[in-house]
């Protein structure tokens, strides 16, 4: 056979040539295994810090809440004549039905509150009646009065309200705007504060009481220590989910200060607020969440701006005055724990869920991302003690 004259002869290669390759890229491949083995880790480890299915917010699997179905024949409850227990209307898409509706607690697509949280509604589509501002008696001392700039009592406003509208231990946990599937929509909870009313689901958790809203805890000494609910309603033994202090109630004369402007007199706090006016490209004016960091350069803040100790803009009127609230030290969604990363089993049920502090990570070196307020980083990063 005549080889064909356009062809180029095949190319001869020394004898050893590819041994020297092998030698030459092999580390170079191992580095490439480990980058690329190190990046799934991280982006695995990123992904499962927030997990809301196997958090205590997931209220159909925490133990202490146990959310069902809404039931429209239960008496005398504000309740949808197009609700779950209608199938002539709707069928029962309506059901919230455990592990598929978890959101619906919180957040809304349709007709929820776009202004609950400060300048510019920092609790997005929020779904749930909220309380009274004035109904709740704010923390005070000799030493921090817990008021805004302006002298107003440190009443609780902005995300913290929101976050309140679950655990004041007065608004229902059913007490939504929109419930799930349509024709579940509910104005007066949209627009009028206080406990209101509830949707009419059912909860069969200890943690609940005859309002649908979290029931007093036994704080006492039974055990030697803050006792919660067991699996009868009372101690001493203690609860799988949401203790010791789920319900704060309405006197938050013992709870750590929220809704308040970090003060500016004060020269613990100089340092932070030298440090939050423009960090992570912050328009000012622009009512955005400001982190809090003692590195002017942000040296120590997580990347993650989920896990970002921040302050918020809770006052519309001054979108440039950072506000200590509920969610500046905590997250929602976390479900990382002391000890452990979340949980990733299937299905989510009361033995996988965490129970999670939901904190947000410290802007302070060694960080531990498993026990995030080891040697009291998350506190040290506001307070300069």
């Amino acid at each position: 056979m005549k080889r064909n004259p356009l062809m180029s002869p095949p190319a001869k290669t020394k004898p050893g040539t590819g041994k020297i390759l092998k030698t030459i890229l092999r580390p170079f491949i191992f580095l490439v295994l480990i980058v690329t083995a190190g990046l799934a880790f991280f982006l695995v480890n990123a992904s499962a810090l927030e997990d809301i299915r196997h958090s205590k917010h997931n209220l159909a699997v925490n133990p202490d809440i146990l959310a069902g179905e809404g039931n429209d024949s239960k008496p005398g409850d504000l309740t949808s004549l197009r609700g779950a227990r209608n199938p002539e209307i709707r069928g029962v898409e309506g059901d919230v039905r455990l592990n598929e509706e978890i959101c619906i607690f919180c957040h809304t697509p349709h007709g929820g509150k776009s202004n609950v949280g400060g300048a510019v509604g920092h609790a997005p589509l929020w779904n749930r009646r909220i309380s009274n501002p004035m109904t709740f008696t704010p923390y005070t001392s000799p030493n921090y009065d817990a008021q805004d700039r302006l002298g107003a009592p440190g009443r609780p406003k902005g995300v913290s309200l929101a976050c309140l509208s679950c655990h004041d231990g007065a608004v229902a946990f059913d007490a939504l705007i929109n419930s799930s599937g349509s024709g579940g929509f509910f104005q007066s909870n949209k627009f009028g504060s206080g406990p209101g009313g509830s949707i009419g689901m059912d909860f069969s958790g200890p943690a609940v009481d005859a309002a649908n809203s979290f029931r007093e805890g036994r704080r006492d000494g039974t055990a030697g220590g803050f006792i919660f609910f067991d699996q009868f309603g009372g101690g001493p033994l203690p609860s799988l989910g949401s203790e010791p202090f789920p319900n704060l109630g309405l006197d938050l004369q013992d709870d750590h200060p929220i809704s308040i402007e970090i003060p500016r007199t004060d020269p613990q706090f100089r340092e932070i607020l030298t440090n939050i006016t423009t960090k992570g490209g912050r328009v000012p004016g622009s009512g955005s969440v400001m982190w809090i960091d003692r590195n002017p350069n942000g040296a120590f803040l997580p990347l993650d701006k989920r896990d970002r100790i921040r302050a918020y803009a809770s006052d519309p009127s001054r979108p440039d005055a950072p506000y200590i609230e509920c969610a500046s030290c905590h997250n929602p969604h976390d479900a990382s724990r002391p000890g452990g990363q979340p949980a990733l089993s299937e299905p989510v049920n009361a033995q996988t869920i965490n129970n999670s502090l939901f904190l947000r990570m410290a802007s302070m070196p060694g960080a531990n991302p498993q026990d995030r307020n080891e040697r009291s980083l998350v506190c040290l990063s506001c307070h300069k003690k």
